[in-house]
């Protein structure tokens, strides 16, 4: 076990035999005792080194010890150290009140008493050490903290850069399905001619006609169809089997189900049946029926690869993958981005978002990912505060050189006693596991410390509003 470090302890004195006098009495506290003959000895002492006590006496040549003791307290790192000032003059009350004025602890006229001195020094000798204590604490809790925020913010840049990889890698296959889905819709359309004019032989051209306008009519139906209600539905479909059954259309159980979303029922059938008669039905049904299905099919694809290719472009516009770090930011694009980011945490609790955008924002020099995560820790909290069906307002305004967005959500609000530390970090209303604590300060250090803006928070029980707010230049 490594030996307690000595704690310095100041003695000041133009008499080298008082200093000794001193050095006899305090020696058996095992501190570290420095000697200075003068005041300018004495600060040139207090510039490297940090003492417990200044034992300082008052009548000395050149500076005294009320000179030295206010020079002292001009410096920073001496401001505070304490002094007790030495005298073997009689003293008064001015000098007393003196004394005092400049920080002395205490005021001792000598002969001293050793097992007073001793008792005095060893007192700030224990209260630096306690001093120190703390201090070593503090700023063991403060590396911590910061190594804690520092692998924190190392995650998410590591997340951010992952979600732009993702997002790069994503882009090639999700341009190209786009470009098939439309392709195959081009080549289904021309296999879909070719079919036509097998049964197109059998049929006079205003029964074609007549055909092509009912296949029109049954995709846009379909396109539209709402699911109605299962008995309701299993009742038109059986009534749809039982009329083709009874004409002779064969595997009508295929048919009936792609017919009723195409909007037909028997009162269509009889008529197409009016019109192209009982040996072109099953051809022009089948037709009609695959028609309808590939139509649904493609029209899927077509939807499916449409939001797959505005995710990725919405994620790359997030990350800012290939930019400039520094650049004039349009705050309604990054919004709209962190919004279809969120959106399947927003659908999957009903939570309706109110966009209230003012016109001609301007675009701001910013750091563009930086201020997505932003939003997407203010918006993602107001998902969790709302719960099911809540609403949550994301509005934007100018206000003289700053511009003002606001999260706004009608939850149950913040607990006023707690409203002052929301900020603070690795502090959180979530249960264990669910929040770390840091969405909120990692918010304000990139609003205040990275953008010199500024975050404010107003809440009450149905009404919470986060107001973040950046310089426009």
């Amino acid at each position: 076990m490594q030996p307690e470090p000595k704690i310095n302890v100041l003695m000041v004195d133009d008499d080298p035999k008082n200093l000794l006098a001193l050095e006899a009495i305090l020696n058996s506290l095992g501190q570290n005792l420095v000697k200075a003959h003068s005041g300018a000895e004495a600060l040139k002492c207090l510039l490297n080194q940090d003492f417990a006590l200044i034992l300082l006496d008052v009548q000395m040549p050149g500076m005294n010890g009320f000179e030295t003791a206010k020079l002292i307290r001009e410096r920073e790192r001496s401001r505070y150290t304490p002094i007790i000032f030495l005298t073997a003059f009689t003293t008064n009350d001015d000098l007393m009140f003196k004394s005092y004025s400049l920080g002395a602890v205490d005021y001792l006229i000598k002969p001293i008493s050793p097992e007073i001195l001793k008792l005095k020094v060893t007192v700030f000798v224990d209260l630096f050490k306690k001093t120190e204590e703390v201090k070593r604490q503090a700023a063991q809790l403060k590396m911590q903290e910061l190594q804690m925020l520092s692998q924190q913010h190392e995650k998410l840049i590591a997340l951010g850069k992952l979600a732009a990889g993702l997002a790069h890698e994503l882009n090639n296959p999700a341009s190209a399905a786009r470009r098939a889905a439309g392709h195959l819709c081009y080549k289904m359309q021309v296999l879909q001619s070719l079919a036509l004019r097998c049964i197109a032989q059998h049929l006079m051209p205003t029964q074609l006609e007549q055909i092509l306008q009912l296949k029109r009519d049954a995709i846009q139906h379909a396109a539209t169809f709402k699911h109605l209600d299962s008995l309701a539905l299993i009742d038109l479909e059986d009534e749809l089997m039982g009329w083709l059954k009874s004409h002779g259309v064969a595997d009508e159980w295929r048919l009936a189900p792609t017919l009723v979303t195409g909007g037909l029922n028997t009162l269509a059938l009889e008529a197409i049946n009016e019109q192209v008669g009982s040996d072109a039905l099953n051809d022009v049904l089948t037709w009609l029926e695959a028609t309808l299905s590939v139509a649904s099919v493609v029209n899927v694809l077509e939807q499916s690869t449409d939001r797959i290719f505005e995710i990725v472009k919405a994620m790359k516009a997030y990350t800012y993958m290939d930019q400039a770090l520094l650049q004039d930011v349009d705050l309604h694009e990054g919004l709209d981005n962190t919004l279809t980011i969120l959106d399947y945490k927003l659908k999957s609790r009903n939570v309706i978002v109110i966009r209230q955008y003012s016109e001609n924002l301007p675009c701001i020099p910013a750091y563009g990912s930086a201020l997505n995560q932003v939003w997407t820790n203010l918006i993602d909290n107001a998902i969790d505060a709302v719960g099911e069906g809540g609403k949550i307002w994301v509005r934007t305004s100018k206000q003289k050189d700053d511009v003002i967005v606001e999260i706004a959500d009608n939850g149950p609000g913040i607990p006023p006693e707690i409203q002052s530390r929301i900020f603070e970090p690795f502090f959180t209303t979530k249960d264990v596991g669910e929040g770390t604590g840091l969405g909120l300060e990692v918010a304000y250090r990139i609003v205040v410390g990275q953008h010199k803006g500024d975050i404010r928070c107003f809440s009450k029980p149905g009404d919470t509003r986060f107001q973040v707010i950046l310089p426009s230049a």
